[in-house]
């Protein structure tokens, strides 16, 4: 059996049948979106006799890689699915290795879900099922739980690590801890320290994956460089590229697997290759013909940033008829539009706008979504909300921005602030539905509003005309959610002006 398991909990070991974006319904409360539903909506993956699966999350797949380039032996470590974990788990058993995103429900997006709408969200629920078995089975069994994952600064302190049967946290990048505590591990060797950072890692020593993944994602880049203060991904520094040679490895495993799709990740994807804040027009597009001539169909991207769009227009011309050539109609991605403050803007992110100042970001903002929509690109933008010293009046140029682009076939997801331990606001406050104030609330409707309008054209779209049970669904679906977020909203409002004429 197996000396290395690795797992996650339901809510990431799903398939998505069409997008990524439908993995946001974990940040949804359960009394919202009930199991029965989101099961429906993204179905667990396929478990395979032995309890394992072969589609698992690309955290997973990049450790075991990480371990086998490192020298443990291949038959040593199995992916397990989270149902069938007395399966995979058993009495040779010395290490079982978990990756998280957002295991106790206070990342942005589910922070934002959750108080808003009240109750708890999916990722929670199947996050504490997942320990609650595996320290039953540790009991039994007595091996070391390892977590690690975008969402590991979660589980930092000792009690909650203790009241979910955590040994070890791996925060950062696996690629130069997770052998050297893998390997004091199962040779007995435990480490005193419970939590473990990991260097930033050289772009060649990321080894390809050894296998497909749920997502189909490929990592292209780590790293930013923009330095937005609230952001995790800035901790990593510098963009680093990854060799094309690593990313057409990671292409001929999904190849190999039949999947012809796939989605490029890194946190500013349309600036693969480059040496500083804008694109290299050389390499990215020959990222895409390298991947497009090896055989993909489809090529699409996680994040991207808006200067890059307002900066470069005549690039993403010249990509998007790249695409049209290969018979992709429309494109897009995550872009983050923030704010609108100026005072925000240069105080927490003011490299996001580089090579233009900070003052110009509203503008950029404008410009960045009219070039999307000119070549056919929907942009999700995310709207952050709560940052610390934000006053109504930020808030009002927020939504004054909002409105000026209300015409654009955009998307605006509020968020709310969360202090993340990696970061330097990690002493802030983190924002909630209770300290949203009038202003804050009715820039939520001013995103919803809009988004209601085209929420049913983007998925005519996308659907070209197919699941007419599923457009349905979505219409009346995104109408019920609009009712609740606009009678929370009310409410709040209503009760806001009460506390405030009651201080007067």
């Amino acid at each position: 059996m197996a000396k290395i398991v690795l797992t996650a909990d339901k809510s990431l070991m799903v398939s998505f049948p069409s997008t990524m974006y439908a993995g946001f319904l974990s940040c949804f409360p359960t009394k919202i979106v009930p199991n029965f539903i989101y099961d429906r909506v993204i179905p667990p993956v396929k478990a395979n006799r032995d309890g394992t699966t072969d589609f698992p999350t690309s955290p997973l797949r990049q450790v075991e890689s990480i371990c086998v380039h490192s020298g443990f032996p291949r038959k040593d470590l199995l992916i397990a699915h989270p149902s069938h974990l007395k399966k995979t788990i058993k009495k040779d058993t010395e290490i079982v290795g978990v990756t998280v995103v957002d295991p106790l429900g206070i990342g942005p997006e589910t922070t934002f879900w959750s108080t808003v709408l009240g109750g708890v969200p999916h990722n929670k629920v199947k996050f504490s099922l997942l320990m609650r078995e595996i320290k039953k089975l540790k009991e039994r069994y007595q091996f070391q739980v390892v977590l690690g994952g975008p969402g590991a600064w979660q589980l930092i302190d000792e009690d909650i690590m203790n009241e979910y049967g955590v040994d070890y946290v791996v925060i950062g990048e696996g690629e130069n801890v997770v052998p050297r505590l893998f390997g004091d591990v199962t040779d007995g060797n435990l480490p005193e320290k419970r939590i473990h950072s990991g260097r930033i890692a050289d772009a060649k020593q990321v080894p390809p994956i050894l296998g497909p993944t749920n997502t189909s994602i490929i990592e292209i880049a780590r790293g930013c460089g923009r330095g937005c203060q609230f952001c995790a991904p800035n901790v990593a520094g510098k963009l680093r590229s990854f060799p094309i040679e690593k990313i057409l490895a990671d292409a001929k495993v999904y190849l190999e697997a039949g999947s012809r799709v796939v989605t490029l990740h890194s946190e500013d994807t349309l600036r693969y290759g480059s040496k500083g804040l804008l694109a290299d027009e050389d390499a990215l597009l020959s990222l895409y013909k390298s991947l497009f001539s090896a055989g993909m169909k489809g090529i699409f991207i996680t994040h991207a940033n808006l200067t890059t769009f307002a900066y470069q227009p005549d690039l993403i011309e010249k990509l998007t008829k790249l695409l049209r050539a290969e018979g992709i109609p429309g494109y897009g991605g995550q872009v983050g539009l923030e704010t609108g403050s100026s005072k925000l803007m240069r105080k927490y992110m003011k490299g996001k706008c580089l090579p233009l100042p900070p003052d110009e970001w509203q503008q950029v903002v404008k410009d960045g979504l009219e070039v999307m929509e000119r070549n056919r690109w929907i942009a999700c933008c995310t709207v952050l909300m709560g940052l610390p010293d934000e006053d109504d009046d930020d808030v009002k140029q927020t939504i004054q921005l909002i409105r000026e682009v209300d015409n654009r076939f955009a998307f605006y997801f509020p968020l709310f602030f969360v202090p993340i331990s990696t970061t330097s606001l990690r002493t802030g406050r983190r924002f909630v539905a209770e300290h949203a104030s009038p202003e804050h609330w009715r820039l939520i409707l001013e995103c919803w509003r809009h988004n209601v309008r085209y929420a049913y054209k983007a998925y005519t779209l996308a659907s070209e005309g197919r699941y007419p049970i599923l457009r349905l669904g979505l219409r009346v679906g995104i109408k019920i959610l609009y009712s609740l977020i606009q009678a929370t909203s009310r409410k709040m409002i209503k009760k806001k002006n009460r506390l405030n004429r009651g201080h007067l």
